[in-house]
């Protein structure tokens, strides 16, 4: 039986291949990625694998991305460090999940369940319309004095530094949010017009005034905000994803 491992990073990705082997000698891996751009590539042609383990958070983005792009029928076993709300839809639209840090004996009951349940027929279109948080048009933000709502539409940027994320508004003045990581507040934002350009950072199509070539096949890019300006490099591997959400964002 052949499979997958998409996990970005590579400890991870080695620690639960190593797992399989010891568990399944006769299972092949035949492809590990850490990026959505890779495996939208790769399963997008004909391919033999029978079960995918996959990581939620990717070097691209996170997974749901892949689903959005391809008509994926591999049944996937998913690793995460989710909540509780999210562990039920993993547990009810596809084959299992694995709470990181992944131990052999979890490994052992996830694919003893896939044995047991072949042929699996999994529902992702349902999965991540469970997990994915639709956009409320607002953030909220707390201040000593009380709270107030910031429009995503006034939102120029969204940048993590120093254990805080913060918007930086068109006007370039900047806000302070309470939440933890920047895919947490990102995801209260359309991503048709907001873009991961890196880490750090997620920007607003109205904000990229200026592309440029960079060396390497990459891309120099340049925010602007009122007085406030930033530059970004959009890496090699995610140049094609960047350019055609930038030909698509905004429209319905």
């Amino acid at each position: 039986m052949k499979y997958a491992i998409i996990e970005d990073e590579e400890f991870a990705r080695d620690n639960l291949r190593r797992i399989i082997e010891s568990l399944r000698p006769d299972y092949e891996c035949v492809f590990t990625s850490e990026s959505v751009s890779d495996c939208v590539r790769y399963f997008s042609e004909d391919n033999d694998v029978s079960l995918i383990f996959m990581d939620i958070e990717l070097d691209d983005g996170n997974c749901f991305d892949i689903f959005n792009k391809i008509d994926l029928d591999v049944p996937v076993i998913f690793t995460t460090a989710y909540d509780e709300y999210a562990l039920k839809a993993f547990k009810v639209n596809s084959v299992d999940y694995l709470l990181k840090p992944i131990l052999k004996e979890e490994v052992a009951k996830a694919i003893e369940k896939y044995e047991l349940h072949l042929p699996v027929e999994p529902d992702y279109s349902s999965l991540v319309a469970a997990i994915t948080p639709r956009s409320s048009g607002r953030v909220l933000i707390t201040t000593r004095m009380g709270y107030y709502f910031v429009k995503t539409e006034d939102v120029a940027w969204i940048e993590a530094a120093d254990k805080y994320v913060s918007l930086v508004l068109k006007d370039g003045s900047s806000r302070v949010t309470d939440f933890a990581s920047l895919r947490e507040v990102s995801e209260l934002f359309d991503p048709r017009l907001f873009y991961p350009v890196s880490r750090s950072v997620v920007a607003s199509v109205d904000c990229i005034t200026q592309i440029s070539r960079y060396f390497k096949g990459r891309l120099h890019i340049e925010l602007v905000a009122g007085a406030t300006r930033r530059t970004e490099v959009i890496t090699a591997a995610r140049r094609k994803e960047f350019l055609e959400w930038l030909g698509h964002s905004g429209k319905k």
